[in-house]
C-alpha cells in the first residue's frame, strides 16, 4: 500500500477547503472578540481511516488567527508517518481582511519541511523554505512575480470565504490563493440545501448548505497533477463541503467534505465542535 504525493497534497488541500468555509466572519458579522472554536475532523479514503485534524480559530476586533494540526492514522499511519502543522495570522481592518503570515510545517517520513510566507503589501511577499527545495523536473517551480489584489493564504481564506455565506446565505465567490509555492484561484459555488442523516462517524446531523469547489491552477503544481481534471468545473463529482450551525451564537462550520480522487472517495467528518473564550495575555 502506498500513499503517493498526490494523495498527500489532496489531504492538505482538503484541510484548506474545510477551512475555506470555516467559522469566522469578518466585520459586523463577527462573533464576540476573544472567542475560539475548537474543531476536530477525521478523514477517510475508500472507507479507510487515514488522517485526523484539529483546528483552532480565533477572531479579535482587529485581527484573526487560525491554526490546524493533523497526522496520518490507522493502517496508513502505521506505514507512513505524515504530520502537518499550519498557522496563519492577519489583520481585520473594518472588514478588509489582510493576511500577514502563513506557515506550514510538513513532516513526511521524518523529513521535515517548513515554509514561511509573509505578505509584505501591494502584492509583494517573502517566502522562506527550510530546507531549500531540491529541483524536481516534474514540478512547476516558478513563483509569481506579483500577487493579485486580495490574495489570501489557505487559512486566511477561512475568514474571507464566510462573508458571502453570512451576508446572503450563499457561499458563491472566487478568491486568489497562494501558499508560498502554489498559486491558484478557488471558485466556490452554492449547491443549495441538503440534510445530513445521522451516522456513527459525525457529531452532526440535520440541515446544511452545500458548497462546491473548483480550482484554476496558476503555478507551482506538479505538472502531471496540473493536467488532472480532478478539480475542474466539468468534473462529475466536484469536491463538496456541507456547512451547518452546530452551536447557537456562532456562524456555520464545515460538518462534512466529500470528493473523489484516483484512489477512491475521500470523506471528512466533523467529530468535535467546542467554543471557548480566548485567554487574555498576562502582562510581564
Amino acid at each position: 500500500m502506498t500513499m503517493p504525493r498526490q494523495t498527500r497534497r489532496l489531504v492538505l488541500a482538503c484541510a484548506g477547503l474545510l477551512l475555506a468555509s470555516g467559522p469566522l466572519r469578518a466585520a459586523d458579522t463577527a462573533p464576540p472578540a476573544g472567542r475560539v472554536m475548537d474543531l476536530s475532523y477525521e478523514v477517510y479514503l475508500g472507507g479507510m481511516h487515514i488522517f485526523s485534524m484539529d483546528v483552532d480559530m480565533a477572531l479579535r476586533p482587529d485581527g484573526y488567527s487560525v491554526a490546524a494540526a493533523g497526522g496520518t492514522r490507522g493502517m496508513i499511519g502505521w506505514i507512513y508517518k505524515w504530520d502537518v502543522k499550519v498557522a496563519a495570522e492577519g489583520q481585520d481592518q473594518a472588514g478588509d481582511i489582510r493576511p500577514l503570515v502563513y506557515q506550514s510545517a510538513l513532516d513526511w517520513q521524518k523529513n521535515p519541511r517548513v515554509t514561511r510566507l509573509a505578505f509584505t503589501g501591494n502584492g509583494a511577499y517573502d517566502v522562506q523554505r527550510t530546507p531549500p527545495p531540491e529541483p524536481d523536473p516534474d514540478d512547476d517551480n516558478s513563483l509569481p512575480s506579483q500577487l493579485p489584489e486580495n490574495t489570501v493564504d489557505p487559512l486566511s481564506l477561512a475568514v474571507v470565504a464566510t462573508r458571502a455565506l453570512a451576508a446572503n446565505g450563499q457561499c458563491a465567490q472566487t478568491l486568489p490563493v497562494f501558499d508560498g509555492k502554489r498559486r491558484y484561484d478557488l471558485t466556490i459555488k452554492d449547491l443549495g440545501e441538503a440534510t445530513i442523516a445521522p451516522n456513527r462517524y459525525s457529531i452532526y446531523h440535520g440541515p446544511a448548505t452545500r458548497c462546491g469547489f473548483t480550482m484554476e491552477r496558476i503555478s507551482g503544481f506538479n505538472k502531471k497533477y496540473s493536467r488532472s481534471r480532478q478539480w475542474d468545473a466539468d468534473s462529475d463529482a466536484p469536491p463538496t463541503i456541507w456547512m451547518a450551525q452546530v452551536h447557537e451564537g456562532v456562524p456555520p462550520v464545515p460538518v462534512r467534505y466529500e470528493g473523489a480522487i484516483a484512489l477512491g472517495n475521500m470523506v471528512v467528518h466533523l467529530t468535535k465542535a467546542e467554543v471557548r473564550r480566548e485567554q487574555a495575555a498576562i502582562a510581564p
